[in-house]
C-alpha cells in the first residue's frame, strides 16, 4: 500500500478496465466468497426506487434487480457506467454522476445502496447529504466500507501464520488516501481509497439526519486466515429520520 493525494475518482477511472475484468470473475474476491451474503440481507424489501451509489461495473445493481428492486445505478466513471449499462446479459439503468450531485429529485427514492464506495469518494459527507436529499423520510441507506481498522494497519510477520500481529503503524484518527494493488490468479486490480476513522462516517450520517439501525463487521470466515480475527468491512443500515435540507 502506498499513499497518494490525487482525486479518488480519477484513480478509479484510470483503472476501470482492470476493475471490470476483476469484478466479473466469480469467486475471485471477497464479494463472491462471503461479502455479498453478508450485505444483501441488510437491504430492505424492494420499494419504488433503489439507487446504487458508486455502482462500478454493476454487479450489486444486478443482484438487487434479481431481488426485485427497481434500480438506478450511478457512478462518476464513464467507463464503469458504460460497463454497467451494457452488460452482455443484464444491463442496468445507469447515469454518470458525482455522488454529491445526483440527477434525482428530492425524496424520489426509498432506498440507497453504497456498497464499498463511500471510502472511495472524495467528498464523503457531501455524498451522504446528497443521499439524504434524494431519500424519503424513513428511507434506508445501506452501506459497506473498508473497516477503518483494516485501512489503518496491516499484518506483519510470516504470511503462513494465521495469528501474526496486526499493527496500526500510523495515526488511526488521521485521514489519509492510499493506492493498493492486489494480484490474484494472474490478475491485478488497483484500489484508490481514503482511510477515515469511524467517527467521520457516523458524524456524516448524523449530520444528514440518519440514525444507525444496524451495524455489522464481516470478515473472512476461514479460521485458517489472519482476517478471521480482524474485521475487514463495516456494513451499516441507516434510516433517514428527518428531512434533508432541500
Amino acid at each position: 500500500m502506498t499513499y497518494q493525494m490525487g482525486p479518488l475518482g480519477e484513480g478509479w477511472n484510470s483503472h476501470a478496465d482492470q476493475w471490470i475484468r476483476w469484478a466479473r470473475v466469480p469467486g475471485l474476491d471477497t464479494y463472491w466468497a462471503f461479502h455479498r451474503e453478508a450485505f444483501l440481507p441488510l437491504v430492505p424489501r424492494p420499494g419504488r426506487l433503489t439507487v446504487d451509489i458508486g455502482c462500478g461495473e454493476g454487479r450489486v445493481s444486478r443482484d438487487l434487480r434479481t431481488l426485485g428492486h427497481r434500480v438506478l445505478a450511478a457512478d462518476l466513471s464513464f467507463a464503469m457506467s458504460r460497463a454497467a449499462g451494457t452488460h452482455p446479459t443484464d444491463p442496468v439503468p445507469v447515469v454518470v454522476a458525482d455522488a454529491a450531485q445526483l440527477p434525482l429529485a428530492d425524496a424520489s427514492a426509498d432506498c440507497a445502496v453504497a456498497f464499498m464506495s463511500l471510502h472511495d469518494i472524495d467528498h464523503m459527507p457531501a455524498a451522504v447529504n446528497e443521499i439524504a436529499r434524494v431519500l424519503v423520510v424513513g428511507g434506508h441507506l445501506v452501506m459497506a466500507i473498508v473497516h477503518p481498522i483494516n485501512s489503518a494497519g496491516q499484518f506483519t510477520g510470516e504470511k503462513a501464520d494465521a495469528y501474526r500481529p496486526f499493527v496500526v503503524g500510523g495515526c488511526y484518527l488521521e485521514p489519509r488516501r492510499y493506492v493498493d494493488t492486489v494480484t490474484r490468479h494472474g490478475m491485478s486490480v488497483t484500489f484508490c481509497g481514503e482511510h477515515r476513522p469511524l467517527q467521520d462516517y457516523t458524524d456524516a450520517l448524523a449530520g444528514a439526519g440518519f440514525v444507525i439501525a444496524r451495524l455489522r463487521e464481516p470478515t473472512d470466515p476461514n479460521p485458517a486466515g489472519p482476517w478471521h480475527r480482524i474485521p475487514m468491512f463495516l456494513n451499516i443500515v441507516a434510516v433517514l429520520q428527518q428531512p434533508a435540507r432541500r
